[in-house]
């Protein structure tokens, strides 16, 4: 088949209104049972802009948005850049005063929320919302109602490369939330990079998009964001339900998804108590975590046709660094547990993350990422934006190394580095090992204080139900893989681990049991 059209125009505000010229009558989206074609989400999109200008909000305003994955979001997403406004979606499995805290970094001039999740803030001191609208709830102050009452008629709107498209803020994991503002110029650069390196590259015309990564994140905005451009129907799903997902999966339609490691577990488990194949899944993304070798071998089995590409990124880089291709996947290649190349226009480096200076071809540093799709900067935090942007380079705090062939493998996080008796344990090294252990379903690796050596590695494990598996077990099984200053000193097993929204693991929480 030869390479689909993609479209990538200079203002991301003009993604929907081209496709609606090109195809208005084409599926769009599906969202639990109804459908919208491209036709359909310009015009609600156009009337979203409507209902924003009446309500005040222009150029530059930020439009804090609270709620699962409803359909509703890509038109307020779309509408709000038809005039410049800004879409600042807030993660909703934060801690009531965690969410009210980015509502105030935010300085949001309207509130949209799911009502769900209102009544919890009420309470949080400091909670002073600017005018407020629901959704899917009908009545006067319904952003859905609102948005019907509208006229179809495009706004008058000079839009600009440098403009502000989108605020998604950090996980959060190391330090307080920043909000990285995206452009529409670094999303015009990451998608013509990732048109050039085949990203989501689908083979057939009936494949299909399904969407079950929350918006709030920059893989589950982008990767709805590169379904329209592709002219991919989406399948929505208001939120991650393995079960739901592998039921989605035996009907015929050819699927492509993004999913999280620990995502791709949850769905073989589910497929596996279901007694249920997940073979309609011909195309599979992945990214946000490391994904343990084992894990890849098994997701590869399960979905024979699917068609497997690794991406690494940070939203700090409108998602894009580097990407594996399905080809490097293959068993037996020693980049197939590498984060892949750089993509097209971005360069990459690793430096001593103390000097700056570049080090040798593979000897672990600090990653660092220059490319026109960086983000602008960190909302109303110079300081926090000087820090990781140094002349035209992105600081990515990810510990990593390049081989001779270009390929990047990332160790651990620079922060999580464990120094023992002077010598540096990254994590990510001994989590593989323990990975390999047939009892194991996953793990952790932190540094746990020792008065002799500073620091020893102590390790958290999830073990399979029937295994028969203990700490002697685990160190036992390290012990012709690893260094002996590596292995652990201590092995708590727990019935899972502790992870942010992203799926990263909180080894934060870790440090405090």
């Amino acid at each position: 088949m030869a390479q689909r059209e993609i479209l990538n125009p200079t203002f991301i505000a003009d993604l929907i209104t081209e496709q609606a010229a090109a195809r208005p009558d084409s599926v769009a989206l599906h969202f639990e049972g109804t459908s919208r074609t491209y036709a359909d989400m310009n015009a609600r999109s156009n009337r979203a802009a409507q209902a924003l200008l009446g309500l005040g909000i222009g150029r530059g305003d930020r439009v804090a948005w609270l709620a699962r994955n409803v359909a509703t979001f890509w038109e307020a997403f779309f509408g709000a850049a038809k005039i410049g406004a800004v879409l600042t979606p807030i993660n909703w499995r934060l801690a009531p005063p965690e969410i009210v805290g980015i509502l105030n970094d935010a300085q949001a001039q309207l509130f949209v929320a799911e009502t769900m999740f209102l009544d919890a803030l009420k309470g949080v001191e400091g909670y002073a919302p600017p005018p407020t609208l629901v959704l899917e709830t009908g009545g006067a102050d319904c952003f859905d109602t609102l948005i019907d009452a509208q006229e179809d008629i495009a706004p008058s709107h000079d839009p600009r490369p440098e403009d502000p498209v989108v605020q998604l803020y950090t996980s959060g994991t190391t330090g307080l939330p920043k909000g990285v503002v995206l452009t529409n110029a670094s999303y015009n650069a990451v998608g013509d990079a990732g048109r050039e390196a085949r990203v989501i590259d689908p083979q057939t015309d009936d494949e299909t998009i399904l969407h079950a990564l929350p918006h709030f994140h920059i893989a589950g905005l982008n990767f709805g964001l590169m379904g329209i451009q592709r002219s991919m129907p989406i399948i929505q799903h208001r939120q991650f339900d393995p079960a739901a997902i592998v039921e989605a999966a035996q009907g015929s339609v050819p699927l492509n998804s993004f999913f999280v490691p620990a995502m791709i577990m949850f769905i073989m488990q589910a497929a596996a108590a279901a007694s249920k194949p997940l073979h309609n899944f011909v195309g599979v993304s992945y990214g946000a975590a490391p994904m343990p070798e084992p894990l890849l071998d098994a997701a590869m089995a399960a979905m024979p046709k699917a068609q497997f590409t690794q991406l690494y990124g940070m939203t700090e880089a409108t998602g894009g660094v580097t990407t594996l291709s399905h080809e490097d996947h293959a068993p037996g290649l020693p980049q197939r547990v590498s984060a892949g190349k750089a993509l097209p226009t971005c360069a990459i480096k690793i430096c001593d993350p103390e000097t700056g200076a570049e080090v040798p071809v593979g000897q672990v540093g600090e990653v660092w990422a220059q490319s026109a799709f960086l983000m602008e900067g960190y909302w109303n935090r110079p300081d926090a934006t000087a820090e990781v942007l140094q002349n035209g380079w992105y600081r990515s705090g990810d510990a990593g190394r390049l081989d001779e062939n270009g390929f990047l493998y990332i160790v651990d996080r620079i922060k999580d580095m464990i120094i023992s008796g002077g010598e540096n344990i990254y994590p990510a090294e001994i989590e593989v090992a323990v990975a390999k252990h047939p009892g194991v379903v996953e793990c952790a690796a932190i540094g746990m204080a020792d008065e002799q050596w500073g620091e020893v590695v102590k390790m958290f494990v999830v073990k399979r139900p029937d295994a028969d598996l203990d700490e002697a077990g685990v160190i036992a099984f390290l012990e012709d893989k690893i260094a002996k200053f590596k292995l652990p000193r201590a092995v708590t097993f727990l019935d899972a681990l502790p992870r942010n929204p992203s799926g990263k693991v909180l080894k934060t929480t870790l440090r405090t049991m």
